[in-house]
């Protein structure tokens, strides 16, 4: 992808005068420029685009330098809500987002989430709507995801589940010492199968994981955003009890989330 702007730097010396070489300007001030884009989507919507896609760019390399906590808007749904708004402002900036090597720390910090994938034109799932294809989700999840219950203070999330390749996954859950008054974290070795929840092919998914002697099925959905062209909330509701008439109803497990708040203690 190349920069748009090029220098022509004179350099002066007392007594001597040298041309130099067109030479790059500062790559923080013209990385991840595109012409692609700017044709299609022209100057205006263009431009502001891009500077949403700069400020995802800059959030996710201050979370990779400082750490999330120490970090500069370094959060995850900070990182996924510039960059949506790039890509509602531009939608050839899906294209950019996943294949510019200046976009590499979005890809980085948001590698582990179904946001990256929307986000980069990936998965056809942008809101929650009649237009929404599920297809190639499976393999999003065997590339490696991770979904969290949303945290609850300084303890975080009660349930952490992450998922891998072959129908693997990991399932991590808060327990509480009754003797000791402490609340740790255990990890169980767990299976994961992902099946569609109806006849089309690009519908909604059902993904089952099975830890020990524990089932639970959960409903793969994404929420909207309160702000129009901020980023899609996806989800994996628990369906609980088979009988159970509501969402959830009967459900052992709570709700898990692609990305969800940080640093709340």
């Amino acid at each position: 992808m190349r920069s748009l702007v090029a220098r022509i730097v004179l350099v002066v010396v007392p007594g001597l005068f040298a041309v130099g070489c067109a030479v790059e300007a500062n790559p923080e001030d013209t990385a991840g420029e595109s012409e692609e884009a700017l044709s299609a989507c022209g100057t205006a919507k263009y431009n502001e685009g891009l500077q949403h896609y700069k400020a995802a760019v800059s959030a996710a390399q201050s979370r990779i330098r400082e750490g999330v906590c120490q970090s500069d808007d370094g959060f995850l749904q900070s990182i996924a809500d510039h960059a949506s708004r790039a890509v509602m402002t531009c939608g050839a900036f899906r294209d950019v987002i996943r294949t510019s090597p200046w976009a590499a720390p979005v890809r980085t910090t948001l590698a582990r989430t179904l946001t990256l994938r929307s986000l980069s034109g990936e998965l056809l799932v942008v809101r929650d709507s009649d237009f929404q294809n599920w297809t190639g989700a499976e393999a999003f999840f065997a590339k490696g995801l991770t979904f969290s219950a949303r945290p609850q203070g300084a303890y975080g999330s009660s349930v952490i589940v992450d998922f891998g390749a072959n129908g693997r996954a990991v399932w991590r859950e808060q327990v509480y010492d009754e003797k000791t008054g402490d609340i740790s974290m255990r990890s169980l070795n767990a299976t994961y199968v992902i099946a569609p929840s109806n006849a089309r092919a690009s519908g909604p998914r059902i993904v089952t994981v099975k830890r020990g002697n524990t089932t639970e099925k959960f409903s793969l959905g994404v929420q909207n955003p309160a702000s129009y062209r901020d980023a899609p909330s996806f989800v994996l509701t628990p369906l609980g009890l088979d009988s159970g008439t509501t969402l959830g109803e009967g459900a052992t497990a709570p709700a898990l989330f692609a990305i969800v708040s940080e640093c709340d203690a």
